[in-house]
């Protein structure tokens, strides 16, 4: 059996009834210290989803959530931690395993597909999933500036590349003239 996801939400599919169903889901201080510690960020101190949810052919639950996080990420610059918001949308849908599907191609711009199993689908995990893939790679604190001369354009990369280039162009005769300064 899989371990218990460090924020979640069971929600029953039966629940949503024809008109559908708005849920919110929210992190306890617990469960913010637990996600920051999963996805390797010093602190989260919010972390809420809300959702509308939709019910399906085949009990395929769509869900349209609306995250919202505060959280400390560490700056590449300066690696001293800084205090961020995110705010985004996004749209899944959870299909039940025995129906789903995965594609040896990935549709990048298909909505992503959650399998589940049993009567309910896991509402906090899949906003920690997208909270995740949300989360600037590189981060960088807005006043962060790097030191002078660390910075080049692309004229100055492209220069540096071809002078390290004929640096490292070897010579076919230098063998023969290292041989030749040997017989002198």
């Amino acid at each position: 059996m899989a371990e218990k996801p460090e924020f979640s939400r069971p929600t029953a599919v039966r629940r949503i009834g024809a008109g559908g169903l708005a849920v919110t889901v929210e992190a306890t201080p617990e469960e913010c210290a637990r996600i920051a510690v999963r996805l390797g960020l010093p602190e989260v101190t919010m972390f809420r989803c809300k959702y509308q949810l939709e019910l399906g052919r085949r009990n395929v639950v769509s869900a349209h959530g609306a995250l919202a996080a505060r959280f400390k990420q560490t700056c590449v610059v300066t690696l001293e931690p800084f205090e961020d918001v995110l705010a985004g949308s996004f749209a899944v849908q959870f299909v039940p395993e025995e129906h789903f599907e995965e594609s040896a191609e990935p549709d990048l711009d298909a909505v992503d597909e959650i399998p589940y199993e049993g009567d309910s689908v896991d509402l906090g995990e899949a906003a920690v999933e997208q909270f995740a893939l949300d989360l600037e790679p590189y981060p960088h604190a807005p006043d962060a500036q790097l030191p002078e001369g660390l910075v080049i354009d692309e004229e100055e990369a492209e220069k540096r590349t071809q002078e390290e280039a004929r640096a490292n162009v070897i010579n076919p005769f230098s063998a023969l003239e290292r041989l030749r300064r040997k017989d002198s």
